[in-house]
């Protein structure tokens, strides 16, 4: 179990009687236990968080270097692929200027082949995380979902190696952070948004909301998802996809069954 979830049934001073007879007083409260990963998940987690850590590593080197390009007047576009194309042409006109110490033209190299390094690095960890993750369970059923590719599939293994531990695909859309919160008093209940990316799985939910994204690009989307885009605001729109499709995985993986042979759920 969680540390954060048991906690609350913790009284008294920190020892292992209190947490002993908070930890049982959990297990009776219906407290989410954590899932048992096998070695295979672990290795797959694994990979997965270093991917991440890579991914901001090159994000954060890429707009150190915007910026300190934009003191000389060189300004770039903000995605990747701008940068990937640009910045050749950008360091070349550096070193032409005169009002520019070769130093610093050289360090912005080093900087940029570190960069180039990182986006290599993250490649191969794709497609070591694809190869790790062919050996899962529900993996090909997760790649048969659409708007899911490999990465997603691979996630879904790791937050779905134990469905059960949710009672339900709500309860797996709460804990990503799809599902609405609400809150009330005195038989009055108030329905106040998804949580913030501070009390939820950011980076599940955001990888979720690709996949919504994708769905919505479709040309030929299913009439749920055409119905929903014509209806609500776009953003809106999308997150409500998102958690439909979360409770779509999460039935899944929980029957092993493929998309295909689903029941259409309601978000």
């Amino acid at each position: 179990m969680s540390p954060k979830a048991v906690k609350p049934f913790v009284s008294g001073q920190k020892n292992d009687y209190n947490d002993a007879i908070g930890i049982y007083k959990a297990m009776f409260n219906g407290v989410r236990r954590v899932p048992v990963k096998s070695t295979e998940i672990r290795d797959l987690q694994t990979l997965r968080r270093i991917r991440s850590q890579v991914t901001k590593d090159k994000v954060k080197e890429i707009n150190h270097v915007r910026g300190l390009l934009a003191e000389y007047g060189i300004v770039m576009g903000k995605s990747i692929t701008a940068f990937n194309k640009g910045i050749s042409s950008a360091l070349e006109s550096l070193k032409e200027r005169g009002d520019v110490s070769p130093l610093v033209a050289e360090e912005l190299q080093t900087t940029v082949e570190s960069i180039k390094t990182k986006i290599e690095r993250q490649k191969r960890l794709d497609r070591e995380i694809e190869q790790l993750a062919r050996g899962c369970k529900n993996y090909e059923n997760f790649l048969k979902t659409p708007g899911v590719g490999p990465f997603t599939a691979a996630m879904l293994c790791v937050l779905l190696c134990d469905p059960a531990i949710f009672a339900n695909g709500r309860q797996f859309a709460a804990y990503i952070g799809l599902a609405p919160r609400s809150r009330g008093s005195g038989g009055k209940n108030f329905i106040i948004g998804i949580p913030s990316k501070f009390n939820c799985d950011s980076e599940s939910r955001a990888v979720f909301v690709e996949c919504a994204q994708a769905l919505a690009r479709y040309k030929n989307k299913s009439p749920w998802v055409d119905g929903i885009l014509r209806r609500k605001p776009k953003k809106v729109a999308v997150i409500a996809i998102a958690n439909k499709l979360a409770r779509q995985v999460w039935a899944m993986a929980n029957k092993g069954e493929s998309f295909k042979q689903m029941t259409i759920l309601t978000a």
